[in-house]
């Protein structure tokens, strides 16, 4: 979805998504030694732009550290040293109680984009360098300072397939069967989708089963409403009957009688609507 998504707005000027994704993959070919053509490659592919435009903008901004340090520190691929730093300052912080993002806050001195690149590199260290990880912590213990294991949240991943069917099961739990319709076709349109069956024909056919959705639920409003005024003229004249004198309910007891035969008829007739 994000690489469509990328792909899409190639044109236009590079997003902070854009951005992240660029720097982050140089500083993994850094510390891997692999040249920075495979980066400039590997984002072409991700992003839909040319690998000479990525490796032009990539040497442009680069640049601007010389007449700006503050968008250099953003750009430049992170050193070891850096990295080293970067990870043992939030593992002290931790040991505080501080948390990752509060820690990253002050370290990016309220630059979200800076805070992003630290957060991005921070979260790659402990998914891809354990090694590191383990090290720092034996040297924070040796200070005597007590840190808890960092925790990688491992990305969910799951197919279409099962998507549309966790969808479909959370529809039928609400017992709503205009909401277990409306997931059903949904379903039906994305895996036709996926057999090969172009956008234009699912967009549109989902616009017609919607249109007959919002129908039938303006049916069935004007149904209840209906209901609920054949059963608010039955409770008044009941009531207004009730109030009377018997001498009265006496005088107009026929007269009741009919309006009463009526009004059941026609809250009879608006159940029987509504309950279709």
């Amino acid at each position: 979805m994000e690489q469509t998504a990328m792909k899409i707005s190639r044109h236009a000027g590079w997003s902070e998504q854009e951005n992240n994704l660029l720097w982050e993959t140089a500083d993994e070919a850094q510390q891997q030694g692999l040249p920075l053509k495979q980066v400039f490659e590997k984002i072409a592919e991700q992003t839909g732009r040319r690998p000479n435009s990525i490796r032009n903008y990539y040497y442009a901004q680069v640049r601007q550290r010389e007449g700006d340090a503050r968008v250099s520190a953003r750009f430049v691929p992170f050193e070891e040293q850096e990295v080293i730093s970067l990870v043992e300052a939030v593992l002290r912080a931790r040991a505080k109680g501080q948390s990752v993002r509060s820690c990253l806050q002050e370290m990016s001195g309220g630059d979200h984009s800076l805070m992003l690149r630290y957060q991005n590199k921070y979260r790659s260290v402990l998914k891809n360098r354990p090694e590191l990880i383990k090290s720092l912590m034996e040297k924070l213990k040796e200070e005597g300072i007590e840190c808890p294991p960092p925790e990688v949240r491992a990305r969910l991943h799951g197919t279409v397939e099962q998507g549309t069917i966790a969808l479909c099961t959370a529809a039928r739990e609400t017992t709503d069967a205009e909401l277990i319709r409306a997931c059903d076709v949904l379903t039906r349109l994305i895996l036709v989708g996926r057999s090969g069956e172009s956008n234009v024909v699912q967009m549109d056919r989902m616009n017609v089963r919607l249109d007959l959705y919002r129908l039938a639920l303006d049916e069935k409003t004007r149904a209840i409403e209906g209901l609920c005024e054949a059963a608010d003229r039955l409770t008044v004249g009941v009531k207004e009957y009730l109030v009377k004198s018997a001498e009265e309910k006496r005088e107009t007891l026929t007269a009741f009688c009919e309006q009463l035969a009526g009004n059941l008829g026609l809250l009879e007739g608006r159940i029987t609507a509504a309950g279709r």
